[in-house]
């Protein structure tokens, strides 16, 4: 009987989104950039389609041609005439992308960099020179084949090879669409315009962020470069030449790592952030607005059905890059606890400065993905209130039925709608635990000598 009534009340209410719907967008296959948004024909800047369009052609055309660079989506579209061609060179500059990462995996062991601590490692011998301190930090290498190299690269380019396969099958148009779901439902609020305007502007904040990331990345590994004297095994004795090609392209691999990841972990950060506006702006078109309670269940239903897609096809990618990035962190933190015990007060190693920014880098690309989860899990905890505020405003429901806010409100109180990585719900709480607690065995490991002993050992 409920389910008839359902149908009855969605087949009312498709004319109308179906006709608003047609005025703005359309969505299409991600592999064609320039058939993302389908515009009509009259356009008016101040309008949901002109801020569209201003938001396609500013926003998401460069960022889908930057996922295109670095790998993840097909550098041409595959829906031309030229079908064979295009799809022969999409393979070609794919195979050079998985050249340049597994080309990097290699120099970075053949110079023994560490991306938790830069080239070589401080040893356990007690130095007494600068001289000889630089000598033996630049030359030594410790630490495990399998843990310190080969573990971190297997996980690095399964982390790209799954989001590759994401972000190129067709029914990858999860940003697209949650852009035009987003805009489309703000459109319903007062202060339409501003609402649009600010979630760009919040956009551009995570595009641009990550962006200051790789090139803060890119800063610190060529600054080691230069001033470090690296030297690449199996190659001590080789011509200059050769060395120096091999540092060139320990520096362009590197770029590409950290590309390829911060592209990754950006678009998750993106998505996570329209879900949040997208169930912000579904929650205050009911209170604001007389709605009828099927259609803001459709609403929801759909909003679910992305954010289920984030936390099943998107997420998985993330985590894998962000489990590399927590242990860069935290093995980066521990190594400079061990080496301020190492050293004498009157020495200190030349690079220590260039290591707390490298690991400071580490730890905010690794929180980032929880912090945006935590965001979002915590917009889905409001709309498990929002019946019991639709009820205690008689004024804007004065017409709904007593029935249907009754219903919408047992549907809210059963809401169970949160952000997932690892496949596990993302609480604020949870997250600020966690990292207090890390904090907390940071500060009693550098109080204690356990870290001094460990070194020494």
């Amino acid at each position: 009987m409920m389910k008839t009534h359902l149908d009855m009340e969605n087949k009312a209410l498709s004319h109308d989104d179906q006709s608003l719907e047609a005025n703005l967008i359309s969505s299409t296959s991600m592999g064609d950039e320039h058939n993302v948004m389908i515009m009509e024909d009259s356009f008016d800047p101040y309008s949901i389609t002109g801020i569209l369009t201003v938001c396609k052609r500013e926003l998401l055309g460069p960022y889908m041609r930057f996922l295109s660079l670095v790998g993840l989506r097909p550098i041409i579209g595959e829906h031309s005439q030229w079908g064979c061609c295009v799809k022969w060179l999409n393979a070609m500059y794919s195979m050079q992308v998985v050249i340049f990462l597994l080309l990097g995996y290699c120099l970075q062991y053949m110079s023994c960099f560490r991306r938790d601590r830069g080239f070589g490692s401080m040893t356990s011998t007690h130095l007494h020179s600068k001289l000889h301190l630089k000598a033996m930090y630049e030359k030594s290498c410790t630490g495990s084949l399998s843990s310190s190299f080969i573990f971190p690269s297997l996980l690095h380019f399964t982390g790209y090879l799954y989001a590759s396969v994401v972000f190129r099958t067709n029914d990858d148009n999860q940003l697209p669409v949650l852009i035009e779901r987003v805009f489309l439902t703000s459109s319903h609020l007062p202060n339409m315009q501003l609402h649009q305007r600010q979630i760009v502007k919040t956009l551009w904040t995570f595009v641009v962020g990550s962006f200051v990331w790789m090139l803060a990345t890119i800063g610190l590994v060529s600054y080691m470069m230069v001033e470090g004297d690296v030297t690449m095994k199996w190659f001590e004795d080789g011509p200059f030449q050769v060395q120096l090609t091999l540092k060139i392209l320990l520096v362009v691999c590197l770029i590409w790592h950290d590309i390829v990841q911060a592209s990754v972990i950006s678009n998750y950060c993106l998505q996570a952030q329209l879900l949040r506006s997208y169930v912000q702006f579904i929650r205050e078109k009911l209170l604001q607005q007389s709605i009828r309670p099927l259609q803001w269940i459709r609403d929801i239903e759909e909003f679910r059905k992305l954010l289920t897609y984030l936390n099943q096809e998107v997420a998985p990618s993330v985590c894998i890059f962000t489990l590399i990035n927590g242990t860069y962190a935290i093995s980066g933190t521990l190594w400079l606890l061990a080496a301020h015990y190492e050293l004498s007060n009157d020495i200190v190693p030349i690079y220590t400065g260039v290591n707390i920014a490298n690991v400071v880098l580490w730890w905010f690309i690794a929180a980032a993905p929880f912090v945006q989860a935590a965001r979002l899990t915590i917009a889905c905890n409001n709309m498990k209130t929002v019946g019991q505020e639709v009820i205690t405003r008689p004024f804007t429901h004065m017409n709904t039925p007593f029935q249907d806010l009754n219903s919408i409100l047992i549907y809210t109180a059963s809401l169970k709608i949160k952000a997932k990585l690892f496949n596990l719900p993302i609480s604020g709480k949870y997250v600020g635990i966690s990292f207090a607690l890390l904090s907390v065995l940071f500060l009693v490991l550098s109080q204690s000598n356990i870290l001094e002993i460990a070194f020494q050992s």
